[in-house]
């Protein structure tokens, strides 16, 4: 960069001198007797001049022309000097902070994605492309950690079930004559284990659907609920619990069938498992903008202090009940992605129970 710098101030320099050189060539090799040469508007003082007089004038202006090629030639050799110079700190003090942020990248691993670089913000590219690259770190550090505590959670929950099976399994082969009622309760243990881990595995590769580009159709939402609504129904038996909405037939979405049916499944399913309510009221309707999907129940709802991690992967509200019904705490999880996939968003409204808003664009 100082050599490219200073070879174009050079090249300008030179290209002034022999500028500079041509004009004066040219002014001094005109006609003796020019008052243009002179400068003088007295012509006759010229024209009163004999031959020898003007070879001499012609001589002098001769050396003149030589002094100014040979002061022209050694004015250079500063100007080139300075030039390099120049160019030489100009681009070390300019590319400084490119230098620190190379270091800092070779010196980035997962320990320290997170970590900004320090610098001095004067507003030019530099600023800009290492500010670019905070930013993006930062993303990588938060993508990183949220990555590492899934992967955490996703390994604790599975080793309780893997545990409660491999004793099972254990007791079972170490002791040949166990009572039947005994086998029949280990087994049955060992079945909920496995429906667990069924339901946590499919959780987990929903997750990971979510996460990649999917097929979107107009779906009609009201058709939508109701299948939804079907689903959740095996969980209603013996309950006498009550679902309801209002009709809303037609208004309709784009967006994947599948993702969105499971969505407003998991809040259904929540409402029959957990609220201790006996109803669930869908209100279903649409504005100028947004279409508004209202699940509301007359449960015990959810704590204050417990509200703001209800959409949290692995979050439960109540840890000892959850696991009971075989939740995995990512239900509500999967539902908010789902939603914010549609370019929607959900949140919890506080009051008599449980009430979520789904808020979908048109």
């Amino acid at each position: 960069m100082s050599l490219l710098y200073s070879g174009i101030l050079l090249i300008l320099c030179v290209g002034f001198f022999l500028v500079m050189n041509i004009f004066v060539v040219d002014y001094m090799q005109k006609d003796i007797g020019s008052p243009r040469l002179v400068g003088f508007n007295n012509v006759g003082f010229i024209a009163n001049l004999n031959e020898e007089k003007k070879e001499l004038l012609r001589e002098s202006r001769q050396n003149d022309l030589e002094n100014i090629r040979l002061i022209s030639m050694y004015a250079m050799i500063p100007f080139v000097i300075l030039s390099f110079g120049g160019g030489y700190l100009i681009a070390d003090n300019s590319l400084k902070p490119l230098e620190k942020l190379n270091d800092e990248m070779k010196n980035k691993s997962t320990k320290n994605l997170g970590e900004k670089i320090e610098f001095e913000d004067k507003g030019d590219e530099i600023s800009e492309v290492i500010q670019s690259f905070n930013d993006m770190s930062e993303q990588l550090g938060r993508s990183f950690e949220a990555q590492k505590e899934f992967v955490e959670n996703a390994s604790h929950e599975l080793k309780t079930p893997l545990a409660v099976i491999q004793a099972n399994v254990d007791s079972i082969l170490a002791n040949s004559k166990i009572p039947q009622k005994d086998l029949f309760n280990m087994l049955d243990d060992s079945k909920k284990s496995i429906i667990f881990m069924n339901k946590l595995t499919e959780d987990l590769l929903l997750l990971s659907l979510v996460d990649v580009d999917f097929e979107k159709k107009e779906l009609n939402l009201r058709n939508l609920l109701d299948d939804a609504v079907t689903d959740a129904k095996r969980l209603v038996d013996g309950k006498g619990f009550k679902i309801s909405f209002n009709d809303g037939h037609d208004i309709n979405v784009l967006g994947n069938d599948v993702l969105l049916k499971r969505a407003f499944q998991n809040l259904i399913e929540n409402s029959i498992k957990y609220s201790q309510g006996k109803n669930l009221n869908i209100d279903l309707k649409k504005n100028k903008r947004d279409i508004l999907i209202t699940f509301k129940d007359d449960g015990v709802g959810v704590p204050q202090e417990k509200q703001n991690r209800i959409f949290e992967r692995f979050y439960r509200v109540d840890k000892s009940r959850s696991r009971k019904t075989g939740g995995s705490g990512l239900g509500l999880a999967i539902t908010k992605e789902i939603i914010e996939k549609h370019n929607g968003t959900i949140h919890y409204m506080d009051g008599d129970g449980a009430t979520f808003v789904v808020r979908l664009s048109q």
